[in-house]
Protein backbone atom coordinates (compact mmCIF):
# COMPACT_ATOMS: atom_id res chain seq x y z
CA UNK A 1 0.00 0.00 0.00
CA UNK A 2 2.87 2.63 1.04
CA UNK A 3 4.54 2.24 -2.32
CA UNK A 4 1.76 2.61 -4.37
CA UNK A 5 0.93 5.03 -2.39
CA UNK A 6 4.44 6.38 -3.19
CA UNK A 7 4.22 5.75 -6.82
CA UNK A 8 0.96 7.78 -6.97
CA UNK A 9 2.42 10.74 -5.34
CA UNK A 10 5.71 10.89 -7.18
CA UNK A 11 3.61 10.56 -10.71
CA UNK A 12 1.18 13.35 -9.46
CA UNK A 13 4.05 15.66 -8.93
CA UNK A 14 5.36 14.93 -11.99
CA UNK A 15 2.46 15.43 -14.14
CA UNK A 16 1.69 19.06 -12.23
CA UNK A 17 5.55 20.19 -12.23
CA UNK A 18 6.27 18.95 -15.73
CA UNK A 19 8.67 21.73 -16.26
CA UNK A 20 11.11 21.01 -13.53
CA UNK A 21 14.17 19.57 -15.50
CA UNK A 22 14.85 16.05 -15.29
CA UNK A 23 18.56 17.15 -14.76
CA UNK A 24 17.21 18.36 -11.03
CA UNK A 25 15.23 15.45 -10.25
CA UNK A 26 18.27 13.52 -10.92
CA UNK A 27 20.64 15.91 -9.65
CA UNK A 28 22.56 15.68 -12.67
CA UNK A 29 23.74 17.65 -15.35
CA UNK A 30 21.92 17.34 -18.78
CA UNK A 31 24.15 17.90 -21.97
CA UNK A 32 27.22 19.99 -22.90
CA UNK A 33 27.79 23.25 -22.07
CA UNK A 34 28.74 26.47 -24.20
CA UNK A 35 31.93 27.18 -22.55
CA UNK A 36 34.60 24.55 -22.95
CA UNK A 37 38.01 23.89 -22.05
CA UNK A 38 40.38 26.57 -23.92
CA UNK A 39 37.52 28.91 -24.17
CA UNK A 40 38.01 32.02 -22.39
CA UNK A 41 35.66 32.30 -19.25
CA UNK A 42 32.76 34.80 -19.34
CA UNK A 43 33.11 36.80 -16.17
CA UNK A 44 31.24 39.46 -16.09
CA UNK A 45 29.88 38.35 -12.62
CA UNK A 46 30.33 40.49 -9.36
CA UNK A 47 31.34 37.55 -7.68
CA UNK A 48 34.20 36.28 -10.88
CA UNK A 49 35.52 39.98 -11.05
CA UNK A 50 36.14 40.20 -7.09
CA UNK A 51 38.04 36.48 -7.44
CA UNK A 52 39.73 37.67 -10.67
CA UNK A 53 41.16 40.66 -8.62
CA UNK A 54 43.57 38.31 -6.73
CA UNK A 55 44.88 36.76 -9.69
CA UNK A 56 44.40 33.36 -8.42
CA UNK A 57 43.07 30.32 -10.64
CA UNK A 58 39.37 29.82 -9.87
CA UNK A 59 36.90 27.01 -9.66
CA UNK A 60 33.55 27.88 -9.96
CA UNK A 61 30.63 25.67 -8.99
CA UNK A 62 27.40 26.41 -11.14
CA UNK A 63 24.57 24.78 -8.06
CA UNK A 64 22.50 25.04 -5.03
CA UNK A 65 23.60 23.47 -1.94
CA UNK A 66 20.90 24.13 -0.17
CA UNK A 67 18.57 22.39 -2.55
CA UNK A 68 20.94 19.97 -4.02
CA UNK A 69 22.08 16.54 -1.66
CA UNK A 70 24.92 16.51 -4.94
CA UNK A 71 26.01 20.30 -5.30
CA UNK A 72 26.03 20.04 -0.85
CA UNK A 73 28.75 17.32 -0.69
CA UNK A 74 30.74 18.94 -4.04
CA UNK A 75 30.76 22.33 -2.15
CA UNK A 76 31.80 20.65 0.99
CA UNK A 77 34.61 19.07 -1.13
CA UNK A 78 35.45 22.48 -2.00
CA UNK A 79 35.44 24.47 1.18
CA UNK A 80 37.09 21.22 2.49
CA UNK A 81 40.25 21.34 -0.16
CA UNK A 82 40.51 25.40 0.15
CA UNK A 83 42.69 26.31 3.44
CA UNK A 84 45.24 23.85 1.93
CA UNK A 85 45.26 25.81 -2.04
CA UNK A 86 44.01 29.09 -0.48
CA UNK A 87 47.40 31.13 -2.19
CA UNK A 88 46.82 29.61 -5.51
CA UNK A 89 42.71 29.50 -5.84
CA UNK A 90 39.46 31.05 -5.26
CA UNK A 91 36.41 29.76 -4.87
CA UNK A 92 33.27 31.18 -6.63
CA UNK A 93 29.81 29.72 -6.25
CA UNK A 94 26.98 30.46 -8.09
CA UNK A 95 23.72 29.54 -7.10
CA UNK A 96 22.35 28.01 -10.36
CA UNK A 97 19.49 25.81 -9.97
CA UNK A 98 18.58 23.22 -12.05
CA UNK A 99 14.83 22.80 -11.13
CA UNK A 100 12.95 25.51 -13.10
CA UNK A 101 9.94 25.48 -10.12
CA UNK A 102 12.92 27.23 -7.91
CA UNK A 103 13.32 30.95 -8.45
CA UNK A 104 16.27 31.64 -8.59
CA UNK A 105 18.02 35.61 -8.57
CA UNK A 106 17.96 36.48 -11.96
CA UNK A 107 21.20 37.55 -12.65
CA UNK A 108 22.49 34.03 -11.80
CA UNK A 109 20.03 32.27 -13.78
CA UNK A 110 21.37 35.00 -16.53
CA UNK A 111 25.24 34.09 -15.39
CA UNK A 112 24.31 30.27 -16.26
CA UNK A 113 22.70 30.43 -19.30
CA UNK A 114 25.76 32.40 -20.37
CA UNK A 115 27.72 28.99 -19.68
CA UNK A 116 25.10 26.71 -20.94
CA UNK A 117 24.81 24.68 -17.63
CA UNK A 118 21.56 22.54 -17.16
CA UNK A 119 21.08 20.75 -13.72
CA UNK A 120 23.82 21.24 -11.63
CA UNK A 121 26.50 20.76 -9.87
CA UNK A 122 28.54 22.13 -12.51
CA UNK A 123 32.74 22.98 -11.75
CA UNK A 124 34.61 24.95 -14.30
CA UNK A 125 38.13 25.21 -13.01
CA UNK A 126 39.59 28.96 -14.47
CA UNK A 127 43.57 29.40 -14.69
CA UNK A 128 44.72 32.95 -13.81
CA UNK A 129 44.24 34.18 -17.56
CA UNK A 130 40.55 33.62 -17.91
CA UNK A 131 40.71 30.06 -19.76
CA UNK A 132 38.49 27.02 -18.65
CA UNK A 133 40.95 24.56 -17.73
CA UNK A 134 39.05 21.60 -17.06
CA UNK A 135 35.17 20.99 -16.54
CA UNK A 136 33.83 18.50 -13.74
CA UNK A 137 29.99 17.12 -14.12
CA UNK A 138 28.05 16.04 -11.75
CA UNK A 139 29.04 14.80 -8.29
CA UNK A 140 32.78 14.90 -7.89
CA UNK A 141 34.72 13.67 -5.25
CA UNK A 142 37.42 15.68 -2.79
CA UNK A 143 40.21 13.48 -4.56
CA UNK A 144 39.26 14.64 -7.81
CA UNK A 145 38.36 17.91 -6.96
CA UNK A 146 41.65 18.40 -5.75
CA UNK A 147 44.01 16.53 -8.60
CA UNK A 148 42.19 19.41 -10.97
CA UNK A 149 43.27 22.08 -8.72
CA UNK A 150 47.22 20.46 -8.67
CA UNK A 151 46.66 20.63 -12.40
CA UNK A 152 45.63 24.42 -12.08
CA UNK A 153 48.42 25.55 -9.73
CA UNK A 154 51.27 23.36 -12.13
CA UNK A 155 49.81 25.41 -15.12
CA UNK A 156 50.14 28.43 -13.16
CA UNK A 157 53.73 27.94 -12.49
CA UNK A 158 54.95 26.67 -15.61
CA UNK A 159 53.32 29.93 -17.05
Amino acid sequence: MKRTLSLVITLAFLFFFHSISMAGLRGLPEGKPRVEVGDAAPMDHPSLIKARETGKAIILMFGNPDHCIYCEKVWGNIRELMPKYKEDVAAVLIRHRGAKFWEPVEEDVLFGQKYGVIGEPWLFLIDKEGIVRQILVGLTGLNQIEEGIINLIKEQKHN
